[in-house]
């Protein structure tokens, strides 16, 4: 009979890493499996309910995610580590279900102003209006718009905003999970904030132009 990995580390033992986990399970070690399921299920569901706003759905998205992980577990080549891996699984069958039901439209951010905060160099990896919104914190409405904002944005641009916002991974990292370079993360986190910036002014009592 296998020894359960995590009744191994309950005892008192390191905690055994993924990437021997993953030997195990191409050992046909299912409980070894089964030990990567409970390690990343919660941030796995986390982010899959994030991306497409229902439990129901989110819960599928995991279910489908981890089949996919077993089904293709040998093709993991460990250039890449292998929570990164997971969360762009994760991120693949949910991006898929929004564009499968149709649940989001599309949404095209402004190119024109983007580009013209790219140009002139100005535009902060922080910018000022997410400090106001973090000292209206208590606002209700505010944060009701946030919400909604967020839900506004296109998979592509909202996959990495909350990979970087909510998961807070790294440029680099993001750039793992969705398979990118840190430029192109970098300027698609660039759009989602313009979006979030433009949709947020009003209740931010923001009057001035982006510059």
């Amino acid at each position: 009979m296998k020894s359960d990995p995590e009744d191994n580390e309950a005892a008192g033992g390191e905690q055994v890493s993924d990437e021997e986990l993953v030997e195990r399970v191409l050992t046909d070690d299912y409980e070894a499996f089964e030990a990567l399921v409970r390690r990343y299920q919660d941030k796995a569901y986390r982010l899959a309910f994030s991306l497409v706003k229902d439990e129901s759905q989110a819960q599928d998205v995991v279910q489908e995610a981890f089949l996919n992980i077993y089904r293709k577990l040998d093709t993991f080549s460990g250039d890449a580590q292998f929570g990164s891996w997971i969360y762009r699984v994760v991120v693949n069958a949910a991006l898929m279900r929004l564009r499968k039901e149709r649940r989001r439209s599309e949404i095209g951010l402004e190119d024109t102003a983007a580009d013209v905060v790219e140009e002139q160099g100005t535009f902060s990896d922080q910018p000022s209006w997410q400090t106001q919104a973090d000292e209206a914190a208590e606002n209700v409405e505010l944060r009701e718009q946030i919400l909604a904002a967020v839900d506004e944005l296109a998979p592509k641009y909202q996959a990495v905003f909350i990979l970087r916002e909510v998961e807070d991974l790294s440029l680099a990292e993001i750039g793992e999970v969705l398979e990118l370079t840190e430029g192109a993360v970098k300027s698609r986190l660039h759009r989602a904030r313009l979006h979030l910036r433009a949709a947020l002014e009003p209740y931010l009592g923001r009057s001035e132009t982006i510059t």
